[in-house]
């Protein structure tokens, strides 16, 4: 259910040491607002070198412009990852420049919502491909170098949809479930290899989109949030923080709720 739309990038503090990932290099996908802009700013809070991919190369080379105004290492490149060629050339661009990739954040999404029964098969397939397909595309594109350094880090950006559907959204839903289902696959393929994969199921995330929302439904959704407020984009950007560091080491297969407490 989360909502992605611009962010403000300059009022939100950093609760990890600037050193936490220094020297790890990260690619975030669909990094060009909202969620994946605020991740890609926490990792490079954080210490890391990141490399932002969109579909839009005039908006995630805003953000990487951003960033590096702030001092820190991020690059940007246009990138849809429904394609493979497109996420062969990612990896390889990232390798070139950083001769590693110690981080992957599928984050990357898009949505053609509509009832199923009136739900057309391109909007099935494009939803499918991009979310579910462009994320096995990227985890598959990563496991070699991560392999050939044994160790790594991936995390799914999935949503609390893929735990419990959503009316109009089956197409989303069904692939942010196969996206769950993917992380779990994944971690008992790489453990021994020192790679962990997990997934983060966001709730209800509020940006500039989510103030539109009238009053009255606004208060209709928080009855469902036990905590009573909306995430934010950095509340997820922080559980990806803590997932890419040695803090969460032993922790793979897992789905990590940032809800609020919405489903249980």
């Amino acid at each position: 259910m989360e909502v992605v739309d611009k962010i403000d990038m300059t009022t939100e503090q950093n609760p990890f040491r600037e050193d936490l990932l220094s020297g790890k290099t990260a690619i975030v996908t669909g990094a060009s607002r909202g969620i994946g802009a605020a991740i890609a700013h926490r990792l490079c809070e954080a210490g890391a070198n990141v490399v932002l991919c969109s579909r839009s190369a005039e908006s995630v080379a805003q953000i990487a412009d951003t960033l590096q105004d702030k001092g820190y290492t991020a690059f940007s490149t246009a990138a849809d990852i429904s394609e493979k060629a497109d996420v062969d050339t990612l990896i390889e661009k990232t390798i070139e420049q950083f001769s590693q990739i110690d981080i992957l954040v599928n984050n990357d999404g898009i949505t053609h919502d509509m009832l199923l029964m009136r739900l057309k098969d391109e909007d099935w397939d494009a939803v499918l491909k991009t979310n579910l397909t462009g994320t096995m595309y990227c985890t598959r594109a990563v496991l070699r170098p991560m392999i050939r350094q044994k160790s790594g880090r991936i995390i799914n950006i999935s949503s609390v949809v893929g735990l419990v559907g959503n009316a109009g959204q089956a197409n989303y839903a069904a692939a942010k479930a196969g996206m769950i289902g993917l992380t779990k696959a994944t971690a008992k393929e790489v453990g021994t290899r020192g790679i962990t994969v997990n997934a983060i199921a966001p709730g209800f995330i509020t940006t500039d989109m989510t103030a539109e929302i009238p009053e009255e439904n606004q208060k209709q959704l928080l009855e469902l949030i036990p905590l009573r407020e909306f995430g934010h984009p950095e509340d997820v950007a922080d559980a990806v923080c803590f997932l890419a560091s040695n803090a969460a080491r032993y922790i793979t297969g897992q789905v990590l709720q940032v809800d609020g407490g919405m489903v249980m």
